[in-house]
């Protein structure tokens, strides 16, 4: 893993080195390892030695966010492979979404950026689309509801049920035969008989038809007008 640049700018690395008493260093890439040295001083004076770090770090390209190590070197030291101290640094910020060291490249980025902008743009897309099927399924109930739907609720409900059943009760228990042809027209008392008998076998009893005989005229009138239209 990467260590974490203590400092991130040329001038920041160059004011670290001034305020150190050593004036030798080691300029590594990465991390301080031979093999990854690109720079370095070993003289004794602090001025050269900040000229020089300071030429080294202006050769560093402004696309690369990699990691660097400063490594200094006592006079007695500066022989030793490993530095008296260091620092890690970068001098370019990394654009969102790099590591320093082991970032992605410009190109990577821009293209998991637009990626991103994708998911985020089908994921509101559905969104819509689920608020759209959402009101359009409310407009369907609206719509759906009308005289005869309501009534076909109502006679969902067992107490329309019950009236409604009184007053066929009413109708084929309290009158005539001759009354029952004039108000029934082609219906015979017979076939009146072998209506109730499939209301009664379907859960409807004689207390259900009288029930719905004993509601006031204008209640009647009202399901009557409903379940003709």
């Amino acid at each position: 893993m990467a260590a974490t640049a203590q400092l991130r700018s040329a001038s920041a690395v160059l004011n670290w080195y001034n305020d150190q008493p050593q004036s030798a260093f080691k300029l590594y890439r990465f991390s301080v390892m031979p093999k990854n040295i690109t720079g370095a001083y070993d003289g004794k004076s602090k001025d050269e030695g900040y000229e020089k770090l300071q030429s080294e770090l202006s050769l560093i390209a402004n696309d690369d966010y990699n990691n660097f190590v400063l490594g200094l070197f006592s006079e007695k030291d500066k022989e030793k492979a490993i530095p008296a101290i260091n620092k890690v640094f970068t001098v370019n910020d990394a654009p969102l979404g790099m590591v320093a060291g082991y970032g992605v490249s410009n190109q990577q980025a821009q293209i998991n950026n637009e990626i991103l902008n994708e998911i985020r743009a089908l994921r509101a897309e559905r969104l819509a689309d689920i608020e759209a099927e959402a009101n359009e399924e409310s407009e369907e109930e609206e719509a759906e509801v009308t005289p005869g739907s309501i009534l076909a609720g109502m006679l969902q409900q067992p107490r329309v049920q019950e009236m409604l059943i009184n007053a066929l009760s009413n109708f084929a228990g309290g009158m005539a035969r001759p009354r029952v042809q004039a108000v029934s027209g082609t219906h015979t008392e017979t076939d009146l008989q072998q209506i109730l008998q499939t209301l009664f076998s379907k859960g409807v009893t004689p207390d259900d038809l009288m029930k719905l005989a004993s509601m006031p005229q204008s209640q009647i009138t009202m399901l009557l007008s409903m379940l003709r239209k």
